[in-house]
């Protein structure tokens, strides 16, 4: 019943985008050509002609929207994925627009009107979506469109799992009861739900036809003893999904799977980063920083020169940083500490009215304009635009035996900015809460969310929250 609903779902959603596609291109219509915001002197073609041409322009956006992805299950889709969907959808549409107008050589349209129509797609589509997946989880939150599932096992690892599906309503998902083989006493409840047992009984539990996935959240023998049941699920039409017992190994973006031979080798821990993402996110960080350099090298070269007027001592400061992979790295900054303070060497973090700073130096961290040199960091690829802050060998060292996951921040490159820092945590602030929105960082990269963060840090500069 749920795979019809859902089929419904796509088809009402891929319904919505045919006609907001053919809203956009009458509206395109008058955009370019009626309202005199652009230059119509090569002429302005008939409205007739552009209504002909509606159906194969609805016909190859959407092929674009397909070619993109949009129509796949969504319910467990991020939305910063959705984003990135919807952005590829109007890339490719435009693309083949331009390729079907290259072949029609009757059509009188400048590429201005692809721009246009592109820009509107995006706009368009963005909408669409947003509203389809408002309208899907308020409805999933007053109980339609449910799809229920039982978890095999009612250990931590199977309340867990529990626990964070219930913190994200909006998937439509719920437990109707815990199946496990200790369910001795009659009435055993855990979080609330109904323990039923042995496993082996599970397919007569199915039988009912109400439950649509079961998780399997045991581990060693007892895992082991579940699969033929499994089986019995999946030959019911029930969706099984198992959940890894990966021990102490802590898992970044996602698990990978590498196929050899007829073995699936399975990583907790790989780089987040896709092949393209990396290159995408490796050009962009040069080309901005080298941009960076040359629009502020007036203001720098003040800088420099107010470092050295205002106090003895060297005008840039370098200190050793881990960074990506572990590697250690000089970072640049300029100067604003006194060179003739006792203890200067030592690793430690600057503190609110940190007696070690100069009068210069407490305003250029109050800014991070002490920070600009990092740009030839980032030039020279040893730092990010965004990413994970870099700390002193000694404070990962330290941090890492601590910390479990500690260590995953090194998974990217470091960063000029971040998500903990456009959110407060920076200097001498809770570890913990850093690492919390550093791993959230690394796990859900994306060029989008980078350029989120980038726009964001302006702000979080002007507020100056633990900027010292």
């Amino acid at each position: 019943m749920l795979r019809r609903h859902a089929a419904f779902v796509m088809f009402a959603r891929a319904v919505a985008d045919v006609c907001m596609i053919a809203c956009i291109w009458v509206a395109v219509y008058y955009l370019r050509f009626r309202t005199g915001w652009v230059d119509t002197s090569k002429g302005v073609p008939e409205l007739s002609h552009h209504l002909l041409l509606m159906v194969p322009v609805v016909c190859i956006c959407f092929m674009g929207c397909l070619y993109a992805g949009l129509y796949r299950p969504q319910r467990a889709r991020r939305g910063w994925v959705q984003f990135v969907d919807i952005a590829n959808a109007s890339i490719f549409g435009g693309a083949f627009m331009l390729v079907f107008f290259y072949f029609v050589e009757d059509v009188p349209y400048s590429r201005k009107l692809v721009a246009l129509f592109c820009v509107m797609l995006f706009a368009g589509l963005l909408v669409s979506h947003l509203a389809s997946i408002l309208v899907m989880r308020r409805l999933r939150r007053k109980g339609y469109n449910i799809r229920h599932y039982a978890v095999i096992g009612s250990g931590e690892s199977a309340q867990q799992l529990v626990r964070d599906i219930e913190d994200t309503p909006w998937l439509g998902l719920k437990c109707a009861y815990f199946v496990d083989n200790e369910a001795e006493q009659p009435r055993r409840k855990v979080m609330g739900l109904e323990v039923r047992g042995p496993v082996e009984r599970l397919p007569e539990m199915l039988a009912g036809g109400r439950i649509d996935e079961v998780y399997l959240a045991m581990t060693g023998v007892e895992a082991q003893r579940a699969y033929p049941v499994l089986e019995a699920a999946q030959a019911m039409g029930v969706t099984v999904r198992i959940v890894p017992d990966w021990g102490n190994l802590a898992s970044t973006k996602g698990v990978t799977a590498v196929m050899i031979g007829s073995q699936v080798l399975f990583s907790a821990a790989d780089a987040p980063l896709t092949e393209t993402g990396m290159i995408l996110k490796e050009v962009f960080d040069r080309v901005v920083a080298v941009l960076a350099l040359v629009l502020l090298a007036v203001p720098m070269a003040v800088i420099a020169a107010l470092v050295k007027v205002t106090s003895r001592g060297p005008v840039f400061y370098r200190q050793k940083r881990v960074g990506m992979d572990g590697k250690e790295f000089q970072i640049l900054k300029f100067r604003t500490m006194r060179i003739d303070m006792p203890n200067a060497e030592e690793p430690q973090w600057t503190r609110g009215n940190d007696p070690r700073r100069t009068r210069l130096g407490a305003w250029l961290r109050k800014l991070s304009l002490d920070e600009l040199p990092q740009f030839l960091n980032v030039a020279k690829g040893e730092m990010s635009l965004v990413g994970p802050r870099p700390e002193q060998p000694w404070f990962v060292g330290q941090f890492s035996e601590e910390y479990r996951r500690y260590m995953l921040r090194h998974k990217v490159k470091a960063g000029m900015t971040g998500w903990a820092q456009i959110h407060g945590l920076r200097g001498d602030t809770s570890l913990r809460k850093r690492l919390v929105y550093d791993l959230y960082y690394v796990r859900n990269w994306s060029f989008a969310f980078d350029l989120w963060i980038l726009m964001r840090t302006p702000w979080s500069i002007v507020k100056g929250e633990n900027a010292y």
